[in-house]
């Protein structure tokens, strides 16, 4: 399996032309995993059933036996019962997904790639990134996809980071409408302004760099070079110019040193994130040169390392999403660097 091809040869958004690249083998085991994880869904779904279906006998028979007038408690008991189960299946599923079928799926794919559960990603190295204007007050890391390519090593981490909504929902002061209300948002995420869901891609390499430098979309840049509206961190940086017009139409560049950013950030590594910005379907890349590691923040729409328990079949299509591309993305930036700067060489 070449995924190196990929990229070159060009994708949707979904990894719909990545997955026609994989060898029958490949595809065949993706399929099962999928298979598997959808018999899952089905048994637990009849298994919720049935329990709602007990939920409501048990509801009118607390009524009947206590002679209650008001429905209201014994139809809150049974919400209360029936999210109960509903939670724990959800964990249940989970915990098949991640600890048999995403494991699986991700050894077929080759590469050397190995994955688990949890990210080594911290909310301190995410915010130290300077790539989003706001810090993330709620942070979540997890799924962890690694690899070696040269002397080089690459992993992937799915991340959701937002904000808090201080605005407060307000609710009726009846019992029965806080009861369950209460029991809604225990199996729901709180309110919150998600402002980055995706995957972060991190290279680590051999040598340190010297300064801190970013890739982010233009239109968060100007004509100030960042001095209004962006980020604390970002407004220490200069911003860079660079001889690409393509490039700078899209992206604006920061760093604490620009003679190493002109180093860093090459011809070839601007056309390379050229390219990926338009495979990957137009989505907003945003990269950063820090300490030793490099940075590929890559949004998606949807988290491609869970399953839902009420909606429709997982697919392999919907299983990988843009893993592919964005393994491919960091490979090549790999090899590129390597080429142009050696920055895996040992020194």
């Amino acid at each position: 399996m070449d995924l190196h091809g990929v990229i070159m040869a060009g994708t949707t958004r979904g990894g719909g032309h990545s997955l026609g690249e994989l060898d029958a083998g490949t595809r065949a085991k993706v399929q099962a995993g999928c298979n598997f994880v959808n018999a899952e869904v089905a048994r637990l779904r009849g298994r919720l059933v049935a329990i709602g279906v007990a939920c409501f006998v048990g509801a009118l028979l607390l009524m009947l036996v206590t002679g209650m007038s008001d429905p209201r408690v014994p139809v809150g008991l049974a919400i209360l019962v029936f999210i109960y189960f509903v939670n724990r299946s959800r964990k249940e599923l989970a915990s098949s997904y991640k600890g048999i079928v995403l494991r699986r799926i991700v050894a077929a794919l080759g590469r050397g790639l190995s994955y688990k559960p949890t990210s080594s990603l911290t909310k301190a190295q995410f915010d130290g990134l300077d790539l989003f204007k706001d810090r993330a007050e709620i942070f979540k890391a997890q799924d962890e996809v690694s690899a070696r390519q040269n002397a080089a090593k690459y992993s992937l981490h799915d991340v959701m980071a937002a904000r808090r909504d201080n605005s407060g929902a307000r609710f009726s002061s009846s019992p029965y409408v806080q009861l369950v209300s209460w029991a809604l948002s225990s199996s729901t995420k709180r309110e919150q302004s998600v402002f980055f869901r995706g995957l972060v891609a991190r290279l680590d390499f051999n040598k340190s760099f010297a300064g801190h430098t970013i890739i982010v979309p233009d239109r968060e840049g100007g004509i100030l070079g960042g001095s209004m509206g962006d980020s604390r961190g970002r407004r220490k940086k200069d911003l860079v110019m660079l001889e690409n017009p393509s490039f700078e139409r899209v992206f604006s560049v920061y760093s604490t040193n620009d003679h190493e950013a002109r180093y860093l950030i090459t011809p070839k590594v601007m056309e390379l994130v050229l390219r990926a910005q338009s495979l990957l379907g137009g989505t907003d890349l945003r990269l950063c040169f820090a300490n030793n590691s490099l940075y590929v923040a890559v949004p998606q729409s949807e988290d491609h390392f869970e399953v839902k328990l009420f909606g429709t079949a997982i697919t392999p299509e919907g299983a990988l999403g843009d893993l592919l591309d964005v393994v491919t993305l960091a490979a090549r930036l790999v090899d590129t660097l390597d080429v142009d700067t050696r920055i895996s060489t040992k020194v």
